[in-house]
């Protein structure tokens, strides 16, 4: 009687969870990690970059600073230095305000070399009323104290509420009108130095 033996094929030979087999397993997984991760990631990234809301947000930070940057040069002046800080305001300004200020710019150096006097500002409070993207407008509210001194005489501290029409003009903006808000109120003294941030 004759036996026919077989050969052991090499799926037998080759255990099931043999090393080399275990480490294709865990590459592949930290691929998929990887390239679900990098997805993650991207899509973030990209959602963030195109988040409206994170650009609006920007653009009225934006206003704001340039509205309260815009009401300081405004209302700061040196009667010595007149010429400088009335090319300021009209750095500051646009359309209707920045006619009026190059209209009136004589006018204004005389006035205020007349009177001798020196105004420094401080924002004590600003916020955006209104924010127009496509149009390029926005309106800002801002509070502030001015200290004005005379040559010779006492220094005064004038109160103001400005409400003021912003224009995008490049990649800033300025100022296009300027109104008075409320009631204005002046006390003897300079005004108190602004808050330092808690």
């Amino acid at each position: 009687m004759t036996s026919i033996a077989t050969k052991p094929t090499l799926q037998s030979q080759t255990p099931q969870g043999g090393p080399l087999r275990k480490a294709i397993l865990a590459v592949a997984a930290l691929t998929v990690v990887a390239l679900v991760t990098a997805g993650w990631f991207g899509l973030s990234w990209y959602m963030a970059a195109h988040d409206k809301s994170l650009a609006v947000s920007g653009e009225r930070d934006a206003v704001l600073r340039n509205a309260a940057q815009a009401t300081l040069t405004l209302n700061n002046i040196d009667y010595r230095h007149v010429q400088d800080g009335l090319t300021l305001w009209e750095q500051s300004a646009t359309g209707q305000l920045l006619t009026q200020l190059r209209t009136n710019r004589d006018s204004y150096a005389r006035a205020i070399t007349d009177s001798a006097t020196v105004t420094n500002g401080n924002v004590v409070d600003a916020a955006v009323a209104a924010l127009d993207q496509q149009a390029g407008t926005a309106q800002a509210l801002v509070a502030l104290d001015v200290t004005s001194q005379v040559e010779k005489g006492d220094p005064g501290c004038v109160h103001r509420r400005v409400h003021l029409d912003m224009v995008r003009a490049g990649q800033s903006w300025k100022v296009s009108n300027l109104t008075p808000v409320g009631e204005t109120y002046s006390e003897p003294g300079p005004c108190p130095p602004p808050a330092s941030p808690k």
